[in-house]
């Protein structure tokens, strides 16, 4: 199977902006009420764990734990700006400095805060990742950011000639919802263009292959990687003791974005990860999650994907014939964008299963 890694950095960009402006959210009620702050809502999920939920345009969640001597941090967002916000949260919560920082994997989403931290808390800070998070990160992210850099002005002019137009990108008049959409994403771009170019990927300073521990005096935090799966370096984060798991973007409220995933192999983690014992879920977008309802969910989708995907290459189909022919409309229910990426997700698994290019 290739697992080619190509540049495109201006495709990459454009799906970066895509996935900015798309992702949706679910509502999952968790246990704890949420303090509304101005860019997440801080969720006390166990004793020194902390999930922090994007609010008002930020897409993307993180979470702190603070230990005895100091903070490991999950996830950093997609701007340094929302991560300074997260720091502010954290130093309401705990004077400790923060020591690791924990990319879950390689899209900025949850890595261009990274430099937030070594601003706010010095060289000392170590950035954890999975081998590949590190590799992917430094080959795709660097380039994906330069062509960010590049193509905003033009999206954000885009944006203003629909607003005056009322039109959108495919010529349709603008619905009331769809301008307000439109204002609310046109302003959160504005507000990045000057931030945009202070902005520089800090990749992992310590790797690891499988599993590591962090072992706190009094925690431990587990790094779990069992496989290809929303991307090829994904790290899960477990506290054992607390039974809380901290997933990235292999679960979240929907159907995870899809562009560098392999759904195949995407089944072997959650299944490990339906092995641990866990009650709390912090996902990397949306809600708190209590027990394993979307987990499982999920789970049973990419099994359906996958064997549908198996019968439509057994009958030659072409990956057009197989988008028409397979109905997991079943799972509308579940996840409330899966008009948006269910296409894709049989896209992905067409290209794996038939040995394709997985960019």
């Amino acid at each position: 199977m290739k697992r080619s890694i190509l540049a495109g950095a201006l495709r990459a960009a454009l799906q970066m902006l895509g996935l900015m402006l798309l992702l949706g959210a679910i509502v999952i009620l968790a246990e704890s009420t949420p303090a509304q702050t101005q860019s997440f809502n801080i969720v006390k999920v166990a004793d020194g764990v902390y999930a922090g939920i994007g609010q008002n345009g930020v897409y993307g969640n993180g979470a702190f734990i603070v230990t005895r001597d100091y903070v490991v941090v999950v996830d950093t967002q997609a701007r340094p700006s929302w991560a300074k916000d997260m720091i502010a949260e954290i130093h309401k919560v705990t004077d400790k400095p923060v020591r690791y920082v924990i990319n879950t994997h390689w899209h900025g989403d949850h890595t261009l805060g990274n430099q937030a931290y070594v601003e706010a808390f010095g060289p000392t800070v170590e950035f954890v990742g999975q081998n590949y998070m590190r590799e992917d990160l430094i080959a795709r992210g660097i380039p994906q950011l330069q062509a960010q850099a590049q193509s905003l002005p033009a999206a954000v002019a885009q944006m203003q000639k629909q607003l005056a137009d009322g039109k959108d990108a495919q010529g349709n008049a603008l619905t009331p919802q769809a301008r307000t959409a439109l204002q609310s994403q046109l302003a959160l771009q504005q507000a990045y263009l000057p931030e945009l170019p202070t902005v520089h990927v800090v990749p992992s300073t310590i790797t690891y292959e499988n599993e590591m521990t962090i072992q706190a005096p009094d925690r431990e935090i587990r790094l779990l990687h069992y496989s290809y799966a929303h991307t090829r370096g994904d790290t899960i984060v477990y506290l054992p003791k607390e039974r809380v798991i901290i997933t990235g973007d292999l679960l979240t409220n929907g159907i995870p974005n899809t562009r560098t995933s392999y759904p195949v192999e995407w089944i072997t983690t959650l299944e490990a990860m339906d092995k641990l014992d866990w009650t709390v879920a912090i996902p990397g977008h949306g809600d708190v999650q209590q027990g394993k309802t979307q987990l499982e969910a999920l789970l049973s989708y990419w099994k359906d994907v996958v064997a549908g995907v198996r019968d439509a290459i057994a009958k030659k189909m072409t990956l057009d014939q197989a988008k028409r022919s397979i109905d997991l409309s079943r799972y509308k229910a579940n996840f409330l964008n899966f008009d948006q990426w269910n296409p894709l997700a049989i896209e992905r698994a067409y290209t794996e299963l038939t040995g394709g290019a997985m960019q």
